[in-house]
Parts: structure tokens; sequence; C-alpha cells
């Protein structure tokens, strides 16, 4: 195996009775640096060990290799070793970063996982682990890196969760950060410092305070992608920014309202999801440039998204409380442009009760209803929907099943009732599928598209086994048009999609 990794053409020639000589000649060595070092980028650092022992020539090169990953030691077992054993690898590792000295990393890699003190029947010293792994991340930023990549847990003891190195900010050599680190606090980095960042992602860490936003809007004049994941003891973020692009933030954890206010006149996407607990977020969103939209959870009454006059996609699966959300419709409205949309059962519900006009979505070519049961009191937002939406080319109805998804009240609606709605999409919808729920509803607006789509290319039907009858008679439906039809039975036990 090493005589492969090193690559070496072995040429002799023998004369009469003579000896034999053998010329060796490393290839791999020869290798421009740049190549040489792409090559290496692919290897582990226990390989990168192993071929700094192989010449003076090759430990140089592997030392001063831009690319440095500490990981895969979870997958070789390595983590649950003896602390003994745990110990010589840091050592191994600490002499390994000594060793490089002051030579430019491009990138540093870091996976680890820490001891927990529940799991020891005595005390253990990889307490130290800690202060090694934040040094680590000092000497990478010392060594001028550009991206780094931290997924660290750190060993679990009783105290003051660490401190984040703030060098890492001041770097002026960093473009992208991404960290997942429990136990880690987040300080506030000093606003003299102008950084270079392009990207930050913060997942599981805890946000000292809300001047570590503003030092986003005020210092980082050059992020474009911002993610915060799971961030801890933090309700209030606030970022204007003139180069973001994309922002997301995710957090199903939070017990308490968490206001963000986002505004830039480049942000193209934006994702927030969030918990569907009583607790919510309020939104603020003034990026009128915005191409891509996903809001998920409780979002209750306080979202204001402004004129979204740019939006393509859009992908709202809010949990609102009908009683108390009474901005949803208004939500849908500002979504005027979008070519995509994706909504859910609740989010229906709550913008099309009788008291509301329908939204109208002229430019949506794309509509998928994340739904449970087709219920008859669901039945009326769904056409007040899809009136709205005239120029449909695709249509996605999505069972989404839950445990109190009611098999009465589903059979309401026969083909009569969806003649009589005029639904102008009909007329040019060219790919629909719809996932049957129990009842007849779903199976009578099948019917009806069946019979009346004009244009119709593809149908997909996904059943239940109990409504193969039914689907029998479906299957002789009179089709105005020629489309490839597909029928496709699934088990109502297993939890769909």
């Amino acid at each position: 195996m090493m005589e492969q990794k090193r690559m070496l053409l072995a040429t002799g020639s023998c004369q009469g009775e003579g000896p034999c000589t053998v010329n060796m000649i490393d290839r791999f060595s020869n290798l421009p640096e740049g190549v040489f070092h792409h090559i290496l980028s692919k290897f582990s650092i226990k390989d990168l060990a192993r071929f700094c022992c192989v010449s003076k020539r090759w430990r140089e090169l592997c030392l001063s290799s831009p690319s440095v990953e500490f990981c895969g030691f979870s997958e070789d077992g390595i983590m649950d070793m003896a602390c003994e054993l745990r110990l010589k690898l840091v050592n191994a590792l600490d002499r390994f970063l000594l060793s490089r000295g002051d030579n430019e990393m491009k990138s540093f890699v870091l996976f680890w996982d820490g001891h927990s003190d529940e799991e020891l029947d005595e005390a253990c010293f990889c307490v130290n682990e800690n202060f090694r792994i934040i040094t680590w991340i000092q000497n990478a930023v010392r060594c001028k890196v550009e991206k780094v990549y931290l997924d660290v847990t750190f060993f679990d003891y009783e105290g003051e969760p660490l401190a984040f190195p703030s060098c890492v900010f001041r770097s002026a050599s960093l473009t992208s950060i991404v960290v997942n680190m429990p136990r880690t606090v987040v300080k506030t980095p000093s606003f003299t410092f102008s950084s270079n960042i392009e990207k930050l992602h913060l997942s599981d860490v805890v946000i000292q305070d809300e001047g570590f936003f503003e030092w986003i809007s005020y210092s980082c004049k050059s992020l474009k992608d911002v993610t915060l994941s799971a961030v801890r003891e933090i309700h209030s973020i606030t970022i204007e920014s003139s180069s973001l692009e994309k922002f997301y933030f995710i957090n199903y954890e939070v017990d308490e309202t968490c206001h963000i206010n986002i505004s830039g006149e480049k942000l193209e996407e934006i994702n927030v999801r969030c918990n569907h607990s009583p607790s919510s977020t309020i939104l603020k969103i003034v990026a009128p440039n915005v191409k891509r939209l996903l809001l998920e959870g409780n979002v209750k009454n306080h979202l204001n998204l402004g004129e979204l006059k740019c939006l393509e996609q859009a992908a709202i699966l809010m949990e609102p409380i009908v009683d108390e959300f009474n901005k949803v419709f208004e939500v849908l409205s500002s979504l005027c442009s979008v070519e995509v949309l994706v909504l859910n059962e609740a989010t229906i519900q709550a913008a099309y009760r009788e008291e509301c006009v329908q939204a109208q979505l002229d430019e949506t070519w794309y509509l998928q209803m994340n739904i449970g049961s087709f219920t008859d009191d669901l039945v009326p937002a769904v056409v007040s929907l899809l009136r709205g939406t005239p120029e449909l080319c695709t249509l996605y109805i999505r069972y989404k099943p839950t445990s109190l998804d009611p098999k009465s009240n589903t059979s309401g609606f026969d083909m009569e009732y969806w003649k009589m709605q005029n639904l102008d999409f009909v007329s040019q919808v060219e790919d629909v599928t719809i996932e049957l729920s129990a009842g007849f509803n779903g199976i009578e607006l099948a019917r009806y598209i069946l019979e009346h789509a004009e244009s119709l290319e593809k149908m997909v039907i996904r059943y239940l086994a109990e409504q193969s009858n039914a689907i029998g008679k479906l299957k002789e439906s009179k089709m105005i048009s020629n489309p490839l039809v597909t029928f496709e039975e699934y088990d109502s036990s297993v939890t769909l999609f």
C-alpha cells in the first residue's frame, strides 16, 4: 500500500553476470507543489502523518499543505478510546500543528467528540482537551486561515461555558466560518475591526448579547451568507446589510418570543423555521429583491413582509391559530409575483376564511398544498386558492397525515360542485399529482380534472387500500385529453414522505 502511494517507478538493467543496479525515480516529489497539495487535500490527518515519514521533502510538502482536516476519529472509534490514548492523539495533533509553523492555511476542518463526565466512573483529565482545541483554532487563525469548519462537542464538565476564540472574528484572512459548538459563548467582537467574512454559520452556540448582530451590520461589509441555527439566549435579531444575499434562521427549541428584523437590498433567499409551540417569531422583512422565501412555524400576528416584487419561489408553512392570526391573507397577497408556491393546510385555512377574498396569484405556475384529510371545511379554502391561480400548470396535492386526521366529514362535495366553480386553471393545467386521504372529496376533484383538463399531459393518483373500489370507477372516467395516468397504492399505516 505504501509503495503504491509513493508512486515510485523502478527501472533496472543487468549486464552479463555482473551485479544488477536499480534506479528509483520519485515522480511524486517532482510534481508541482500546487498539484501535490491538491492531492494531499483528499487525505486524512492520519495519511498526512504517514506521508511525513517517507522523506524530508515529503514532510516539508505535507506540513505546508494549505488544507488541514482533523476528522474521521469518531468513525474509527478513536473517540471511544481510553483517556490515555486520547491524550496521545491530542499530543500528536499538537506536534503536527507546531511543526507546521506559520505555513498559511486555506482551510481548517475539525470534528471532535468530547467525553461526557456522566459516562465516567472517576475524574478524567480529558477536560484539558477543551483548552487544547481552543489552541488549535487560534493556531489556524495565526496561519491566516481562510475557511474554518468546526463541529466540536467539548468535554462536559460543571462550570462556565467556554468562550469562542475572539481572534477568529479579528482575522483579516478569514472569509468563511461554520461553527457547531455546544456550550460555547460567542461574544460581540470589536466594532473597530472591519471583517472580510463572506459566510457565517453558527449552530447550537450561545450568543452573548444583541450587539453581535449590530457588529454584523456595521463591520461585515462583505457578508453574503448568514445561518443561525439553534442559537441560544437571544431573543432579538436585527441585521441591516448592504451585502447580505442569504439569511437562514432555524430554531425549534426557543420557548420565548423571538423578534427578527432583517433588511437588505441584495437579499435573495430568506429561510425562517421556528417551533410550533405557543412561543412565536415576530418577523419583519425589508428585502425587495428576495427571490426565494420559506416561512415555517408560529409567526402569529406580527409578520411584515413588505413588497416582494421579485419573488420566484415561496413556501409558507406557518402554524397560526386562526383566531389569533389575521394577516395570513395579507402575507399571500404580498406574493403576487411568485411562480412556485408551497402552502400547508393551516395557512390555507387561516388565509381563506369566509370574510376574505382570494389572493390573486397570477404568476404562479406551480402550486403544492400539504394537507391532511380533505375535509368538507377545507374544500372552500382550496377552491378559493385555486381560483386565484389561473395560470397554473402543475398542481401537487400532497397528503401529510397526522394522528388526528378525521375520516368522517370528508365526502360532502361531489362532481357537480367542482363543475360549478368554473376554475380557470383546469383548462391549461398539464401535470397533476393528488395523494388521496379518507373520503371522496379528493376523488371527486381528481375525476373533475381528468374529465375537464383539456391540456393535461400527466396525472399521478396515490390512494389508500380501502379506496380501491372508488379508484376502479375513477379509472373509467371519460378523459377529455389523452394524458399519462398513473395509479399508485400506499399503505396508510406508514408515515408518508
